[in-house]
């Protein structure tokens, strides 16, 4: 009988330790990654649109920095949003390639504030007279 309890005792932590080990294994595929997909496409598309206006690489790092700072995000949580993809090459692709597109389609201008501001002038609206 004694022997029975210490073998159900140890069964028990076995599979209590195993448990904890699958779950603990688990929540590191499960967790998400610290930033969401729009604040990385957002992120990179400021950060290469702003590279590409600076002189050279040093001024280039500083305005990530900045960029990165302002957003309140880090380096870590860019790669850790490419990592937690990785297994995923679909996903990543489709982030780049929205990244990508964003970048080379020019800034749109809300023109609904333009045409309505004080310096807009009224369209007239001219009938012909022959009726046409």
């Amino acid at each position: 009988m004694i022997l029975r309890s210490r073998t159900s005792r140890v069964l028990g932590v076995v599979s209590t330790l195993s448990t904890l080990l699958l779950f603990a294994t688990c929540k590191e595929t499960i967790d998400p990654p610290p930033i969401s997909r729009e604040q990385y496409i957002e992120t990179y598309v400021e950060i290469i649109k702003a590279a590409d206006e600076e002189p050279d690489s040093i001024a280039a790092w500083e305005r990530a920095q900045e960029i990165l700072d302002r957003r309140g995000i880090t380096q870590e949580d860019l790669q850790a949003y490419a990592e937690h993809y990785l297994e995923d090459p679909d996903h990543l692709a489709e982030v780049w390639f929205e990244i990508e597109t964003l970048i080379r389609t020019p800034e749109r201008q809300d023109t609904t504030e333009a045409d309505s501001g004080p310096e807009a002038e009224p369209v007239e609206s001219r009938a012909r007279s022959d009726g046409r």
